[in-house]
């Protein structure tokens, strides 16, 4: 297998154990284990359009409308530290205030005009990540790697039902051409159950 650099995920390989109720041994099934769980991880942040995971003194760009509120991309919003407008810093409870649901508030005026007009330093995501999106992690990876052992079995060879010993003898089912049935590189990475669970997270 093919080294890669994981991002941080959701939830662990003790947690695809929980599900499977099996150990997971040896180098090769802990590495398919774990990128199951940072390839999850990747689906859940790309659905959520968040990075979730806690992230200190993150720095963005915002561009301004010329509203009073902003909106920073990320959530939850722990704390701000940071807020300079068209280049000049602001200071905190006289010149703007942090909001519910990550917005930015202008004290007395709108916030200047302009793409790139705001930027602001602040941290945001969760130190420990909510018990769903653990869920919904070791669950989808769980389903990932299993669809690896399966296609380890079959030799890579999709559709394969039944193997025999003697006279050795392979019998092969129709797999349909729809998503979630072409072999390991088809399983389903999320349900739509389990994406009912991330809307609380969606942006």
């Amino acid at each position: 297998m093919s080294d890669y650099s994981p991002a941080p995920s959701f939830a662990t390989v003790a947690d695809i154990e929980l599900v499977i109720q099996q150990p997971i041994v040896g180098p090769d099934k802990i590495q398919a284990a774990n990128f199951g769980l940072f390839s999850v991880s990747a689906a859940i942040r790309n659905y959520c359009r968040q990075t979730l995971y806690l992230v200190e003194n993150d720095q963005v760009i915002l561009d301004s409308g010329g509203g009073r509120v902003i909106l920073l991309p990320q959530l939850p919003v722990v704390s701000v530290s940071v807020v300079s407008e068209n280049g000049l810093e602001l200071v905190t409870s006289s010149h703007y205030l942090l909001g519910q649901f990550g917005s930015l508030g202008r004290i007395g005026r709108p916030w200047f005009r302009g793409p790139g007009a705001v930027a602001v330093t602040y941290t945001h995501g969760y130190a420990v990540i909510p018990d769903d999106i653990r869920s919904v992690t070791a669950r989808a990876a769980s389903r990932l790697y299993q669809a690896g052992l399966r296609a380890a079995d079959s030799a890579g060879v999709p559709g394969v039902v039944s193997k025999s010993l003697g006279d050795f003898a392979v019998t092969y089912g129709a797999e349909a051409a729809a998503e979630g049935t072409m072999g390991a590189s088809g399983a389903r990475v999320l349900l739509l159950s389990e994406k009912d669970l991330l809307d609380a997270y969606r942006v």
